[in-house]
């Protein structure tokens, strides 16, 4: 048996002793995999997703029809981190800030249900970068399941095509605020610009994408294959992104590196 399943069995033991557990969900590859192991279980399963402002439509969208698909009824509730001014500050503590209201909303649901367990997506090879959401994890005592079991982010889409889950090559994204460089304050209408921008950029067919928001400028980031292909359509890019009020259009040449 490949490694990546040999772990994921081991995954699915350990949700199963857990017995009752609550599940943040993203629809992204890892929480996918967590959601699929903990139904694998036999476990009582709760699943949990935050939407507002701060996420794109579209990966939102994607996540409820993959929920669907699976048979899960998602327990959706609102954030509204625009108008919390610790994070719209924008500081280097913006993801804690972010990650404790998630969690702590899905932590007083659990309670409420006497459900025991709270459980994330996050894998091993997210616990080697600095993750400040992540010291919220910790602080509230969520689990990360995938990571107890040594799963890195190779190993969680391998286990998702061989289980058919139709997101395993999906392109991982993060929430829009991310965009934005730290201490620029975060509005509305700028989640809103980088969002129509990325979505007017995606007819490139450029695989993994970010528009970096600096007020008058755009930075466009893309996979380094294709670079070429960005180059190609310079012009339109830069009619597109000026067509959003942005007064330059700059091109990170190292590329997004995944």
């Amino acid at each position: 048996m490949d490694e990546a399943m040999v772990k994921y069995r081991r995954l699915v033991d350990l949700i199963r002793g857990m017995e009752s557990v609550a599940i943040g969900f993203s629809g992204g590859a890892d929480s996918t995999l967590l959601l699929k192991a903990a139904l694998d279980s036999g476990a009582k399963v709760t699943v949990f997703m935050a939407v507002g402002d701060i996420f794109f439509l579209e990966d939102q969208k994607a996540a409820s029809a993959l929920a669907e698909g699976m048979g899960v009824e998602l327990v959706r509730f609102k954030i509204d981190m625009v108008n919390d001014e610790r994070f719209a500050r924008n500081w280097e503590d913006r993801c804690y800030i972010c990650k404790y209201e998630i969690f702590q909303r899905i932590k007083r649901e659990a309670q409420a249900r006497e459900i025991p367990f709270i459980l994330e997506g996050s894998q091993a090879d997210d616990l080697l970068e600095v993750r400040p959401g992540r010291a919220a994890l910790l602080d509230l005592r969520v689990r990360s399941p995938l990571a107890e079991v040594g799963l890195t982010k190779q190993e969680v889409r391998r286990a998702l095509s061989e289980l058919g889950l139709p997101n395993w090559n999906r392109p991982s994204n993060t929430c829009i605020s991310t965009r934005v460089p730290y201490d620029t304050r975060i509005t509305f209408q700028i989640l809103r610009r980088v969002e129509k921008a990325e979505s007017a950029l995606r007819q490139f067919g450029f695989r993994d994408l970010r528009v970096r928001d600096h007020e008058r400028w755009a930075r466009v980031e893309v996979a380094p294959e294709d670079l070429p292909r960005l180059f190609e359509n310079r012009a339109k890019v830069v009619e597109l992104l000026k067509g959003l009020g942005y007064h330059r259009v700059a091109l990170d040449l190292e590329g997004y590196l995944r």
